[in-house]
């Protein structure tokens, strides 16, 4: 085993659980994937209830923010996500320019008006 190899087991090590991906300026965003869930889904129903208050909808959580920001961001979204459809934002606006358009979550045939608050 090289030396590289030796770093590489060493850095999986003291990371523990982390996952990562890379950033668009070459850096690589760490998180623990056993908290991304909670993080996601506290946003989600932060955003419902703001929703129904007709409140200005909450910032979207650092995760998600490292995510638009990520050079490979369907990867990134799904590392993230894995799965869940949690998400309060338009994917395909996240995943191709990196921008947090709100989606609908009121039932069918009911209209979503933005009043401001997070990212349109």
């Amino acid at each position: 085993m090289g030396l590289k190899d030796k770093v590489a087991k060493l850095e999986k090590v003291v990371q523990g659980s982390t996952e990562s991906f890379e950033l668009s300026d070459d850096t690589r965003y760490h998180f623990d994937p056993t908290k991304t869930f909670s993080q996601t889904f506290l946003h989600f129903t932060n955003v419902l209830r703001a929703d129904y208050a007709r409140s200005s909808r909450p910032e979207p959580p650092e995760i998600l923010r490292a995510v638009a920001r990520a050079k490979n961001r369907r990867r990134a979204l799904a590392k993230v996500m894995r799965g869940s459809s949690f998400l309060a934002y338009e994917e395909d606006a996240l995943v191709e320019e990196g921008r947090f358009v709100s989606r609908s979550l009121v039932a069918e045939g009911s209209e979503y008006k933005p009043t401001g608050g997070g990212k349109e």
